[in-house]
This record gives structure tokens, sequence and C-alpha cells, in this order.
């Protein structure tokens, strides 16, 4: 009964976050077909889904997810999803063609294997019994196809600029490059397998489908990465939803202290470094548009 209980106040939650975010980012917007509407609200519930689970993922509650994860697990996957967080509160904010499509796809790495996976060997995971496991497919599965949609019929909600065609600055463009060629083959390395040659990489031994949940996370930061290499406009968001991503990494490997338990080095290492990196550059980004509009021009990263 309490389990029950405390599922329903997560659907409350999530309903209240809904319109809250539809009264202040897709209301104003005023009239807008079912294609705008649609990837808006798919948009906003990434940020709420993502923002409203990532305090109890973080924290390991009881009956937060659809499965039973690892800590560590639960803790990164908390952290990704302050992430999309991040990324789909850009593209709230300043919906164009190119923010709202980078959103879609990172959507798409993110669920579509994921599902796939999960429906063609992970169902025995899953407590059929429990109201949580449906809520989870019926959402998981929505989304995959709806990300999928929009990626083939793209939508904008306000016209491009100018600015949005301007190429990404050389340094940004090397960095991503470098955070998705780690990102993707860590990845894919853990996507394909628990047990690898490394503990440092793989550490969840025969639990399959939670290496595969971090997994395709770290493949969508690599493909947001190398979709954003090209554009500007892009750098500031995917810059952010790194900054937050591998904050929380480290800070997640960095928990283990608190119950005893061994520290993941590679994990809490490597993921510092990225997000040292993407920081100085994010802080650059921001100090390049201030000096540009305080000369009079367009911001070139404007929000």
């Amino acid at each position: 009964m309490l389990t029950l209980i405390f599922q329903f106040l997560m659907l409350g939650g999530l309903v209240a976050g809904m319109g809250v975010g539809y009264w202040l980012w897709i209301r104003p917007r005023g009239r807008l077909n079912l294609q705008q509407t649609g990837a808006l609200l798919l948009t906003l519930l990434a940020l709420v889904g993502g923002l409203g689970g990532s305090l109890m993922w973080w924290f390991d509650m009881p009956f937060s997810f659809a499965w039973d994860l690892p800590p560590l697990a639960s803790r990164m996957l908390a952290s990704a999803g302050m992430s999309f967080a991040v990324l789909c509160l850009f593209a709230l904010l300043r919906p164009t063609f190119s923010r709202l499509r980078l959103v879609m796809l990172c959507l798409f790495i993110y669920l579509v294997p994921l599902a796939a996976a999960i429906v063609l060997a992970h169902l025995d995971h899953f407590d059929p019994t429990a109201a949580i496991t449906y809520g989870f497919l019926v959402i998981a599965v929505g989304m995959a196809v709806s990300s999928t949609w929009y990626l083939l019929r793209p939508v904008r909600v306000i016209p491009d600029t100018g600015r949005d065609q301007q190429p990404s600055r050389l340094g940004v463009k090397a960095w991503l490059l470098a955070v998705a060629v780690l990102t993707g083959l860590w990845g894919l390395a853990l996507f394909l397998t628990d047990q690898g040659p490394s503990s440092l990489v793989w550490v969840w031994p025969g639990d399959l489908l939670s290496s595969r949940l971090i997994g395709v996370m770290l493949l969508t930061i690599a493909g947001g990465s190398l979709y954003s290499l090209r554009r500007a406009e892009l750098a500031r968001p995917m810059l952010s939803m790194i900054v937050t991503y591998s904050l929380g990494l480290a800070a997640a490997s960095l928990w283990n202290m608190l119950f005893a338990l061994p520290v993941k080095p590679a994990y809490l290492v490597v993921f510092a470094l990225i997000f040292v990196g993407s920081t100085l550059l994010l802080a650059a980004d921001w100090a390049l548009s201030n000096q540009t509009a305080t000369a009079g021009t367009p911001a070139q990263f404007k929000v």
C-alpha cells in the first residue's frame, strides 16, 4: 500500500510539474500547431521527469525506478536526469530548430537502444505486479517513438537567426570531439557487455541492464557532442549538459566514501577532468558573449 501511495505521489508531481512548465514556457508561445506543441511537451516531459527523478535516484529511494539498481548506477542515473533537465531548459527558453533537434537526438540515442534491449532481453528484470513497471514502459517506449518521429519530422518554434548558423570556435570543436570519442567508446563498451578486461570501466558484472542504462547515457553525450560540433549556438547547451553530467558522475563515485565503499577511480578522475575542461570552455563562452554584447553586436551564445 505504501509503495502504491508513493508511486501516486510521483505521478502527481509529474503532472504538476508539466502544468507549471506548460504555463511558463509553452503557453506564452501563443498559437502553435500540433507538431510544435508536441515537440515542446516532449521536451518538457524530459525536463520534469529528469529533474523530479534525480533526487530520488541519487538517494536510491525504494520503488523510484522500474528495477532495483545498484546504488552507484542509481546516482549516475540521477546525474543523467539532471543533465537532460539542463539541456531541455535551454531548448524551452529558446526553441530553435537546432536546439529542439539536439534534444530529440539525445532522447533518441538514450531511449531507443535501451527500450529495444529491454524488450528483447531484459523483461525478466520487471515485476509484472508493480504499477511502476507499466508506467516506465509506457513513458520510455512512448518517448522513444516520439523522439524518432521528431527526428524524422523536425520542427521549429521560433525563427533561426544568422547567429544560429555561426560555426563553433576551434577550441570548442576540439573539446567536443574529444569528449565524443571518449564517451562513445566507453558507452559502447558498457552497452555491449557487463564484464570486460578492467573493473575500472565495467563495475556492474552480472548486471547487463544496469550497465546498458549507464552506457546509453555516455553514448548520448557522444552523439550530442558530435551534433553540436558545427554550430556555435549549440555549444552552450551541450557544454552545460556535459558539465552537469560529468560533475554528477564524479560526485557519484565520491559518494561511495560515505558508506565505506571503494571509490571508482576511473569514473572519478576522468569525469572530474571533463567537468573542469567543459566548465572552463563554458565560462569562456559566457565571457565572449558578454564582451560581444557590450561591443554592441549580437551575442554569439545568448540563451
